[in-house]
């Protein structure tokens, strides 16, 4: 399940993508204006962004760059162009807009578009990557898949490495259960949100984090955040 934030001043065609998104089985913020989808966006993290600014260029182009600095993490911008825009398309993406698609919408083509340009982002971050990475006491191995602490390997299963990544590589900020299911289970909601809170109270215990600069905060009825001392 991702949480998508969506900027649409089209009522009708609002409704539709949100009736899609639903269906689908993802969460999403639909806003009309672009001050209440800006404010959306420094208020919660988003897995996507998918905005269609109508008629007015300008304040686009400068919605699309405030947005993108809205979030802590990088996230994928899906821009909803007029038929036939080339100019909107080509200036949205050289501002930062990483794929866009053409009205009228279509279900299928825009859940199809929105799951491409995810896989094809998680790759590029992936590839980013050092295959050795320390963070304080710990060092990740990316290719022996192997936690250190102060050089003393860490008995972990496999997801519970994955999850220590992915925890480390997004320091205080705020991952919901959803989000963690996706990006480390790599499901939607074939699996209970609970099993998360289980491996994560494993986590904790595994990793030992008293002293290591480090906490792994609940916040509730929202996720998990790595806090750091920094």
């Amino acid at each position: 399940m991702l949480h998508i934030a969506v900027l649409e001043p089209d009522r009708q065609l609002a409704e539709s993508i949100m009736s899609w998104l639903h269906q689908a089985g993802h969460e999403y913020t639909c806003c009309s204006q672009p001050a209440e989808f800006l404010a959306c966006l420094q208020q919660q993290p988003f897995d996507l962004m998918l905005v269609d600014c109508g008629c007015d260029d300008e304040a686009c182009f400068a919605l699309i760059e405030q947005g993108l600095a809205s979030q802590a993490e990088r996230i994928p911008l899906l821009f909803i162009s007029a038929p036939e825009a080339e100019r909107q398309i080509v200036k949205a993406l050289a501002q930062g807009a990483d794929d866009f698609i053409c009205k009228p919408l279509q279900a299928d083509q825009l859940l199809s578009r929105i799951r491409v340009l995810l896989c094809r982002f998680d790759e590029q971050q992936q590839e980013q990557l050092p295959e050795l990475q320390q963070f304080g006491p710990f060092l990740i191995d990316r290719n022996q898949h192997q936690l250190s602490r102060n050089g003393e390997p860490l008995a972990l299963t496999g997801k519970d490495f994955c999850l220590a990544d992915y925890l480390f590589t997004h320091p205080n900020q705020l991952l919901s259960r959803h989000r963690l299911l996706s990006e480390v289970w790599g499901v939607s909601q074939e699996v209970n949100t609970r099993t998360v809170d289980m491996h994560i109270s494993r986590l904790r215990k595994s990793l030992s984090l008293e002293g290591s600069g480090y906490e792994i905060e609940t916040v509730h009825q929202h996720g998990y955040r790595l806090l750091t001392e920094d």
